[in-house]
């Protein structure tokens, strides 16, 4: 079988980590003959490089850019695929290859779900730039999605959302299960913390996006230091991501809310278990998600998660999160001072995230489920 993937769009976050996971299991897959894979430059991909069955066509940065997505899309991948003919493709990265070849497309861009969440009003006031964006993406999404044999989403509430609102078959979506990466590595609950450590530390682990609502944390802040709560939340961006990033940490110095919201910076794959190892706790205050692989890292971690009370959130974590109104700071935090005034609720509500984790499935499992479940349709 020669397979063609195309992950040139996951660059960073879970989607990279799909890629890298997706594209391992099939460089070792007894039937795979050939494996041509797009990758974006710089990215981490070159593991695979010398993997003497995987090609690597790498896409150079300026494809990042808007104008060069539609370069590589119309131009670059139709010529790769008539080069490789593959028999199967994987579209990993939410937009199509125009082609007439069986294709799976892997749909993680929360956006195209989700038109009535209130981020779209204030990416719109606050973003202009990253409004063009994401509406110039969407657009490119969906004009593809005719070309698409097989839609892979995340979640069942990703499948209705887009089978509705597109009027796509829910028989042509797949709901494809998600893995947590750690799976050989734990963390002790208290193997990282001070004895004198008095404060909550909540971890709140994201780069920078608009719809992770960063923002709510400006007032989330205010409650604390009013109201004195042994509350501190870490957050891991750069300033150096984007605008918006940049924007955040500013304004966090500007209302003095750097004491109780800390900012330690991205974290590598590599460190994430030791992060978890010192902190209490998972902060996702959320407007959109397609999956987020936080959460279940969370659960394997043995850490408590406390997250927006949304269709996304319940169908993956269902009772053993805490939920919240992510655009009210004072349930936020109420929610949180509660839970750790009730320490027998919180360790059933790990113990029920680790039952979770138990009926997870391995990268290994994905790729079995790729096989039957989406290749064998496409034929």
């Amino acid at each position: 079988m020669k397979l063609f993937i195309n992950a040139h769009n996951l660059r960073f976050g879970g989607g990279r980590t799909v890629g890298f996971n997706i594209i391992n299991y099939y460089a070792s897959h007894p039937e795979v003959s050939s494996l041509v894979v797009a990758v974006p430059e710089g990215c981490g991909y070159e593991r695979f490089a010398g993997h003497g069955k995987v090609k690597l066509v790498v896409f150079n940065r300026l494809f990042n850019r808007s104008l060069f997505k539609i370069v590589s899309n119309y131009l670059v991948l139709p010529v790769q695929l008539a080069v490789s003919r593959p028999d199967y493709i994987l579209s990993l990265g939410n937009v199509a290859i125009p082609t007439g070849r069986a294709q799976f497309l892997l749909v993680h861009q929360p956006y195209l779900a989700y038109p009535e969440s209130a981020v779209w009003k204030r990416i719109r006031e606050d973003d202009p730039p990253f409004y063009r964006y994401i509406t110039n993406m969407l657009r490119l999404i969906k004009a593809n999605l005719r070309y698409v044999s097989v839609l892979g989403v995340q979640t069942e509430a990703m499948k209705k959302r887009l089978s509705r609102l597109y009027r796509i078959p829910e028989q042509r979506i797949v709901v494809i299960p998600n893995a947590v990466s750690f799976t050989s590595v734990s963390v002790d609950s208290d193997s990282e913390r001070r004895a004198d450590e008095q404060d909550i530390r909540l971890l709140f682990l994201s780069k920078y996006y608009p719809h992770k609502n960063f923002e709510i944390l400006y007032e989330v802040g205010k409650v604390i230091i009013a109201k004195q709560l042994p509350l501190r939340i870490t957050v891991t961006i750069d300033k150096t991501e984007n605008d918006g990033s940049r924007r955040f940490l500013e304004r966090i110095e500007e209302l003095g809310l750097a004491s109780v919201i800390v900012n330690q910076g991205n974290v590598p794959l590599e460190d994430i278990p030791a992060v978890y190892g010192q902190h209490d706790g998972l902060l996702l205050p959320t407007f959109l998600e397609s999956f987020s692989g936080t959460y279940i890292e969370a659960m394997h971690f043995g850490r408590p998660i406390f997250t927006s009370n949304m269709d996304f959130a319940r169908e993956v974590c269902k009772d053993a999160a805490y939920y919240f109104d992510p655009d009210n700071p004072e349930d936020i935090t109420s929610v949180i001072i509660e839970a750790f005034n009730d320490p027998q609720k919180m360790k059933n509500k790990v113990i029920r995230g680790k039952e979770l984790m138990q009926q997870a499935k391995t990268w290994d499992d994905i790729g079995k489920f790729i096989d039957t479940s989406i290749l064998k349709i496409a034929k």
